[in-house]
């Protein structure tokens, strides 16, 4: 027999604004036990009532209490940006890694400008500050598969310790999902991490990820 909790706390697990309503004490539970409980008994395949459903609820709140919070309050020590930017995207392929390992030794880049590259399984991307762009399509030569143009880097610093807590980074990339803010590409080291997006969300992230560094 399917048992009532292990499904309702999957479903809860599923929906990050239930679980913070659940675990931060303002939640309606029977309200939220009425629109899961099709979901439910579809899963568990017998009939389930609101009281055992709000029972349930009960129970997942004092365990979730004990576990750390999904949603980490990270110290944030510093906020650096870069734009204009530009992303240049090609298919991965042998030659292309070679004339990768070359283009440092001939194009010059400063400490003033943004370069980083990603070499997946089919494509290798490069996010740099715009004014080398030109100087990658001539070295490359293979036509990309994509140039995309208007982008804007927030680096967001924090605490080693950090580094050891589940959902840091989840927790601020999700201060960008709440704001409806695509996110084009992530790049993160041990202390920080790099939001790449278009130019016309720069200020409204600034904006939040400053109200954050205030609060520390």
């Amino acid at each position: 027999m399917i048992k009532i909790q292990p499904i309702v706390r999957d479903i809860l697990l599923k929906e990050i604004e239930a679980y913070h309503a659940l675990t931060n004490d303002y939640m309606n539970m029977s309200g939220y036990a009425q629109s899961i409980r099709s979901q439910v008994e579809e899963l568990t395949k017998k009939d389930v009532t609101i009281n055992s459903l709000v029972v349930s609820l009960s129970r997942l709140q004092k365990e979730f209490k004990k576990e750390k919070p999904l949603i980490q309050e990270v110290a944030i020590t510093n906020i650096t940006t870069k734009l204009p930017l530009s992303e240049i995207i090609y298919e991965n392929t042998n030659a292309l890694i070679c004339q990768l390992e070359s283009f440092h030794k001939k194009i010059s880049i400063t400490g003033y400008d943004f370069f980083t590259t990603t070499v997946g399984t089919t494509e290798l991307n490069i996010v740099c500050s715009s004014n080398l762009v030109g100087k990658v399509l001539k070295h490359f030569k293979t036509k990309p598969k994509f140039i995309l143009k208007d982008l804007a880097a927030i680096g967001i610093s924090f605490d080693a310790k950090h580094f050891y807590i589940p959902n840091t980074l989840f927790s601020l990339i999700l201060v960008l999902a709440r704001a409806r803010i695509n996110i084009a590409e992530i790049v993160s080291t041990y202390t920080e991490i790099i939001f790449l997006m278009a130019e016309k969300d720069f200020s409204h992230a600034v904006a939040l990820f400053s109200e954050l560094h205030k609060k520390n």
